[in-house]
């Protein structure tokens, strides 16, 4: 008779939490590492770190479960230098520990993007699921924060999937890497869903249920066999162990600032004016209402001042400080919003944290930072088709601010736009200096109800969407527009449009002729990411 799944699990879970805990120490000598921190990622994800300090570069990071850990390095600026490698050579080396007793490293080389070990041969993962992919030596992620095409990308991974687990076999370990399933969709965009293998535990509670190992007790298929569950691991799954970050950026002055406005020969100046003060970043706490964060040597999250104001925040107020930690504290919008006061070359992928909540700590790393906001290109109020004209500094006549709204055409219940999506910096394997942030989802938020209205939700109020310049569809319960466009190179061709009813996100009936009203046009990761731009406007 077959056992239940969940019944399984339950007992697999008393035979992992019956076992006691080990803690080791890994120690050894990182050449010319002096001001580097060591971050030991353990299989369950949470992690133990240690800056070195030695002009020799010698270390000993204590009270860690080594079995199925990983090593990694910060740089002594906060961020994520590479993995460490154990052994092998060419195509495939190992990264992941075998074993839980002390671990002697010996010299650790530094590289770039990842650094090299003399293990004992004994102690380390040789499996299918922990055999990375190389390049002469160097793990395919190394350099690359993780964003290196894996296998066809729908395919299933050969690795283990989670933050302390490589899924797609590039050598960086879940938490540090911003496209953990190989497909070159940054992870706080993707929606694809793709996975690596899971451990059992992960398997009954955690949302996907294919591209899996099956259960222990089962036939494993080759390369397939799941690796001992630290105890101190519990089993609990990425989305609610994975310490993430995601960014914020609104425009609501009267200058636009998007890389494919033609009439801006200078990007820079704009942006360096406008980053410090406005992008906010964000983040859950795990389990819990405080934290503290470990900004790992990225400076901004020190006492600073951008003009007179001092920074960061937490939660639009001062942030205070647990010795050199920052305070986190869950906000009235469910996480903690950090304004960091970070000038645009001091802050985007690859910065790197760790979040402290009790005993435990979670590593992760920024996937990305916008530096634009979605821009008008025209819009059509019932009066035809009106291009936007923009001069050198962004700025534009009318519909962005209260003083010089779009007023609609008189019996118009409609309104279409069209705009250019928002950009963050290229990454070193994109091409040019800006990329066009596709996977977005694109929908008018209502954060005011006109005068006469007590209605302010556009859901269900989309049409004619297209990306591109190719139909999207939309529902009438679509709460904005999916773009199914991917990134790329930033292109003054490439635009998103859609038609938004305002009889259905407003009592448009019961408003005055001459009502003002605004819109901020955002642009939305999956995990939360956030770049809008507030239009102003009024009924005809």
């Amino acid at each position: 008779m077959k056992r239940p799944l969940l019944a399984l699990v339950a007992l697999v879970a008393t035979a992992f939490a019956a076992a006691p805990a080990t803690a080791a120490t890994v120690s050894g000598t990182l050449k010319s590492g002096k001001g580097y921190t060591i971050v030991v990622v353990q299989s369950n994800g949470k992690a133990k770190k240690l800056k070195v300090t030695s002009t020799k570069g010698t270390f000993s990071v204590t009270g860690v479960t080594l079995s199925g850990a990983s090593l990694n390095l910060i740089s002594s600026t906060g961020q994520y230098w590479g993995p460490v490698v154990l052994a092998g050579s060419g195509t495939k080396v190992y990264e992941t520990i075998k074993g839980s007793g002390n671990l002697a490293l010996g010299t650790v080389t530094l590289k770039t993007g990842y650094a090299v070990a003399v293990a004992p041969k004994t102690r380390y993962q040789t499996g299918a699921a922990y055999s990375v992919k190389a390049a002469k030596g160097k793990p395919v992620g190394a350099s690359k924060l993780g964003r290196v095409k894996v296998g066809n990308g729908t395919s299933t991974l050969a690795g283990y999937n989670g933050p302390g687990k490589d899924a797609d076999l590039d050598g960086i370990p879940g938490a540090f890497d911003i496209d953990d399933n190989g497909n070159l969709i940054l992870d706080n965009v993707d929606r694809t869903g793709r996975a690596g293998k899971r451990l059992a535990l992960v398997r009954a509670f955690g949302p996907a249920l294919r591209d899996i190992c099956p259960t222990p007790d089962q036939p494993q298929p080759a390369g397939c066999t799941p690796p001992t569950l630290p105890a101190s691991g519990g089993g609990t799954d990425s989305a609610t162990t994975e310490f993430k970050l995601f960014s914020n950026f609104k425009l609501t002055g009267a200058t636009s600032i998007n890389a494919n406005i033609a009439a801006i020969t200078d990007l820079n100046p704009l942006i360096a004016a406008a980053v410090p003060t406005t992008v906010t970043l964000a983040t859950q706490v795990i389990g819990g209402a405080t934290a503290t964060l470990d900004c790992l040597g990225n400076a901004y999250c020190a006492s600073h001042t951008v003009g007179s104001a001092t920074y960061p925040l937490v939660n639009f107020a001062a942030a205070t400080f647990t010795g050199t930690y920052l305070d986190l504290v869950t906000g009235s919008t469910g996480d903690a919003q950090i304004s960091p006061g970070a000038a645009p070359a001091d802050i985007g992928a690859g910065d790197a944290f760790i979040e402290m909540v009790g005993a435990s700590s979670y590593p992760g790393t920024l996937n990305f930072v916008f530096n634009t906001a979605p821009a008008l290109v025209s819009y059509n109020v019932g009066s035809g088709v009106q291009m936007v004209s923009y001069d050198a500094s962004g700025v534009t006549a009318t519909g962005m601010s209260q003083a010089a709204p779009i007023t609609l055409a008189a019996g118009a219940t409609s309104l279409t736009v069209t705009f250019w999506r928002p950009q963050r910096e290229a990454l070193s394997t994109e091409t040019g200096t800006w990329t066009d942030i596709g996977g977005l989802t694109y929908r008018a938020d209502t954060p005011n109800a006109p005068l006469g209205s007590t209605k302010r939700s556009c859901v269900g109020a989309y049409s004619a969407a297209t990306s591109n310049g190719t139909a999207v569809a939309t529902t009438a319960t679509s709460d904005g527009v999916l773009d199914p466009a991917l990134d790329a190179q930033a292109n003054v061709g490439n635009t998103i449009s859609w038609t938004i009813d305002l009889a259905t996100c407003f009592d448009w009936s019961l408003m005055a002729s001459g009502t003002p009203f605004d819109l901020d046009i955002q642009a939305v990761s999956v995990y939360g990411d956030n770049a809008a731009r507030k239009l102003f406007f009024k009924k005809g």
